[in-house]
């Protein structure tokens, strides 16, 4: 009966872990945790990492299957000097458009040292005629 106990218990707080963590889930080291929840949506992940002297941005909505019937992502690269609080537009991605309940968009652009990059995201998720809007940016990078 004790082993029995002993099992449930390790079950139940090994459940609350596995749990937890995916709340605080990060797409990267430097991203905020992605738990947007909305009516078309599920989940969500706006990233960016940078690698020899190119800015990675993604994109990715997860909406519901038999609900969402389209997603559009736009995605944009914005960088900021070190020294100012002001986000400016690098790059302008076209909108990427998914028949689906789903979508990733991503791109890859040239970038230069001495400034901070974040990927800003439009997310627009369809159910039909009627849809949800809304705007996630992702951490910043320093490069």
């Amino acid at each position: 009966m004790k082993r029995l106990l002993a099992l449930a218990l390790c079950l139940v707080l090994g459940l609350g872990c596995m749990t937890a963590a995916y709340a605080t889930e990060f797409s990267s080291a430097n991203d905020p945790p992605t738990q947007t929840r909305m009516a078309y949506v599920s989940n969500t992940i706006t990233s960016i990492t940078i690698s020899g002297g190119k800015a990675n941005c993604l994109g990715d909505l997860t909406g519901y299957k038999g609900i969402t019937t389209k997603v559009e992502i736009t995605l944009t690269l914005q960088r900021k000097l070190a020294t100012s609080n002001t986000w400016t537009d690098y790059y302008n991605h076209p909108k990427q458009t998914f028949i689906n309940y789903y979508g990733t968009a991503s791109f890859s652009k040239d970038i230069v040292k001495g400034y901070q990059y974040r990927t800003k995201a439009v997310y627009t998720a369809w159910a039909g005629t009627k849809y949800e809007t809304f705007t996630e940016y992702s951490g910043a990078v320093s490069y």
